[in-house]
């Protein structure tokens, strides 16, 4: 039984292997998880940042050009010089916010916006020649371009807030493709985890179910070589040691078979001796006998006659067990051969009132006439011998699928549930046993499955209400 040729040599290996492999997609899943969770929330940092940064930037961009028009007038109307550092200040702010902002803005409307309030505040800063001032008409002259900034920069503003909403769209677009992305991956991962889970559970699972019907098969008694066990190096071993039990209980049954038929074969002669005796002293041939005597002479003969009944049914099983040769299949008139099997079942049915009722839908069985009788006899003298007083046999037959079916059916006390798989093992004796009957050699079931079994049949034990048991015989057609 050779080793799997892709198992490892341990099964605690192979489970652990099974392990790994079904964390790999897992922690890959969400590692990349992870990942992408954490560029989403980098992304949504920076975002963050510079959606502030800009608002922030713009608000500080409308309030400096305020600013510069509120120094231009201090400057300019009081025609005071301790102004002018405060208009140099104001116009340097604005001019490095400008720039600042310059660096942050993307779109182009934007940024078209942002060159023209440079343009326009450097322009109207040379208007306003700080060094010499302007009397209060021509800086008043001034304020339609003073209110054209302020609008550029208003402008900017709602630019930059245009420009921050686009940028927080394409942000929820983006998480929401994250989003998709992970769904997908998730329906990607989860069908791949179960195919390796059904790898690996079959892996593991195919050497647990051959062990398991080796040893169903050794536990029913069969003792034909086992399928071949592969898996890991210990499973197969395991096998081999399954399989070196079999031989053992093969020999062993086979050492039982030749002490069976050895003894039977001893016995024969003796017993033949005591039959002749018995026929002899019944004859009168060494004198006459009295009733008394009579009697004894019959209770030796019946005793004689159960002793030999038992010894053809161990040489009978010994021979099929050991020899599998088949004799040849004939149809077999069941009507004819079961009036036969009845006339010698006659004295005991009478003697119990019982009757047998027939319904033989399949007229002919084929199957070798010797093994036919023994096996109806069998399940007649067992039916006989389990049936109350006044009870009743059925015996029926029906056409199946490729094969001819015959039920023998009884009103005993019934097979229980925990002995109906051992009860065609040789010498099984139930707990149910007739008080009133000698008690027989427990191979006469035995000796039906046999005879079914060489022949290509089955006999298996049915539930058909109202009878309590029920033995369902099948012949190959």
């Amino acid at each position: 039984m050779p080793a799997g040729r892709y198992y490892p040599r341990s099964f605690t290996i192979l489970v652990i292997v099974a392990m790994g492999v079904l964390t790999v997609p897992l922690a890959s899943g969400l590692i990349n998880a992870v990942h992408v969770l954490q560029g989403v929330v980098d992304t949504q940092r920076q975002f963050t940042r510079n959606s502030l940064a800009i608002t922030r930037d713009v608000r500080q961009i409308v309030e400096s050009v305020s600013q510069l028009q509120r120094a231009a007038g201090q400057y300019h109307l009081l025609q005071d010089a301790e102004f002018e550092p405060a208009l140099r200040t104001s116009f340097g702010e604005l001019q490095s916010r400008l720039a600042q902002l310059d660096a942050q803005l993307t779109d182009a409307p934007s940024r078209a916006t942002l060159a023209t309030l440079q343009t326009h505040s450097r322009t109207l800063y040379r208007q306003l020649r700080p060094g010499a001032f302007l009397d209060s008409a021509r800086f008043h002259a001034l304020d339609p371009a003073f209110d054209a900034l302020h609008a550029n920069a208003r402008t900017l503003l709602g630019q930059a807030d245009t420009a921050v909403q686009r940028e927080l769209q394409a942000l929820e677009e983006a998480v929401q493709t994250t989003r998709q992305r992970l769904i997908a991956l998730a329906l990607a991962l989860i069908p791949l985890t179960l195919l390796l889970a059904a790898v690996f559970s079959w892996m593991i699972n195919r050497p647990v179910k051959q062990l398991k019907s080796a040893i169903q098969q050794l536990g029913q008694a069969d003792l034909r070589p086992l399928p071949a066990i592969s898996g890991p190096q210990d499973i197969v071993e395991l096998g081999r040691e399954i399989d070196w039990l079999r031989q053992r209980l093969q020999a062993l049954e086979e050492q039982k078979l030749r002490f069976l038929r050895h003894v039977s074969h001893e016995l024969k002669t003796p017993l033949a001796s005591l039959r002749e005796g018995v026929a002899l002293l019944n004859d009168e041939l060494a004198g006459s006998l009295n009733a008394r005597q009579r009697s004894i002479v019959g209770i030796m003969d019946s005793g004689s006659r159960d002793l030999q009944k038992r010894i053809e049914d161990l040489i009978r099983y010994g021979g099929m067990v050991h020899d599998a040769t088949q004799p040849p299949a004939t149809p077999q008139a069941l009507a004819e051969l079961l009036a036969g099997v009845l006339a010698r079942q006659r004295l005991a049915l009478d003697a119990r009132r019982i009757q047998v009722e027939t319904q033989l839908a399949a007229a002919t069985v084929r199957a070798d006439r010797s093994q036919l009788e023994t096996v109806l006899d069998n399940l007649l003298s067992n039916a006989v011998k389990f049936s109350p007083e006044g009870g009743r046999i059925l015996v029926k037959s029906e056409p199946a699928e490729g094969a001819v079916a015959v039920w023998v059916c009884d009103q005993g006390g019934g097979i229980p549930e925990a002995e109906r798989s051992r009860v065609f093992e040789p010498f099984f004796q139930g707990a149910r046993q007739p008080a009133s009957t000698i008690k027989g050699s427990g191979l006469g079931l035995s000796i039906v499955r046999e005879s079914l079994r060489a022949a290509g049949g089955r006999v298996d034990i049915v539930d058909c209400p109202p009878w309590s048991t029920c033995f369902r015989l099948t012949w190959p057609d």
